[in-house]
Parts: C-alpha cells; structure tokens; sequence
C-alpha cells in the first residue's frame, strides 16, 4: 500500500498532477500544499491550455510552486511523473517546446530548499483526483463534497 507522508518541519509538501485528454485536447491542472502536520495549506484545480500530459504537469507544478512558495522557502515536490522528476533533478531543460516552462520552474526554484521526488499514483490521489476535476471543471460547492466524499 501506498501513502502519503507529512515532511519534516520546516518543509511543505506539494503535490501536483496534470491531465490530458487526447480524444478531447482538454487538460488540466491540479494540486494541494500540505504542511509538515498534514494540514491542507493550499488547493487548486484549473482548466489549463495543454498540448499533451507532460505539459499539463509542468503547468500544474508552476501553479502549486507558486502556492507554495508564499508560505515555506523549503519545498519538497512529489509528482507522480517519473519522467518529468528525471527531467528537474537533471539541470536539462528538456525539449524546445516546453523549455519556457522549464526555464521559470527553475527560476523559481533557484532561491529555495527544493527536492523533488517520485511518489506513486496512489500517493499522489488527492492530486490526481484534483487535476482530473480541473479537465472538467465543478461548482465549488459540488467540488467541495467530492473532496469530503473521496470521490
């Protein structure tokens, strides 16, 4: 079984995802800030202009890092993309249609205690579940009661 684990203080934790739908091209973005107690600081979920999943990623963890920067200057980012994880632990800049997007999470980072790291899809359902809601998006209050219910 897999689960999600509180960091140690002073760390918060973001978790992002994206999602992409290539029988649609919608895509969205989604993902939450916790703190090392496991209280939700932050959440969001978005429809985003996406052209494929690694894109929808990389937009939802601007996003989050974004979120997260107001709160901690210590970072530690799980994604469940094993690829874009490689890619940010790296120092590459990845291919020439995403490399804008590369170049600000960088910038970003560069002031900061960052870590990045994989965690499973099924640590990382709170996100997942988000992005998956930011492809279609819901009132907040029927949003809202879908987090409550886990659904």
């Amino acid at each position: 079984m897999v689960l999600w684990h509180p960091p140690d203080a002073p760390w918060v934790n973001l978790n992002t995802n994206g999602a992409f739908s290539a029988s649609t091209l919608e895509a969205g973005e989604g993902g939450l800030v916790r703190g090392s107690d496991g209280e939700h600081l932050r959440a969001f979920c978005a429809p985003v202009a996406a052209s494929s999943s690694f894109e929808a990623e990389l937009l939802a963890l601007i996003r989050g890092l974004e979120m997260a920067m107001e709160l901690s200057t210590h970072i530690w980012i799980e994604l469940d993309s094993a690829a874009l994880v490689s890619l940010l632990s790296s120092g590459h800049l990845g291919s020439a249609d995403l490399r804008h997007h590369m170049a600000l999470i960088r910038s970003m980072t560069s002031q900061r205690q960052v870590r990045f790291s994989h965690i499973y899809r099924e640590g990382n359902r709170a996100a997942d579940f988000l992005a998956g809601r930011g492809v279609i998006p819901l009132p907040l209050n029927t949003l809202i009661q879908s987090l409550r219910l886990g659904t």
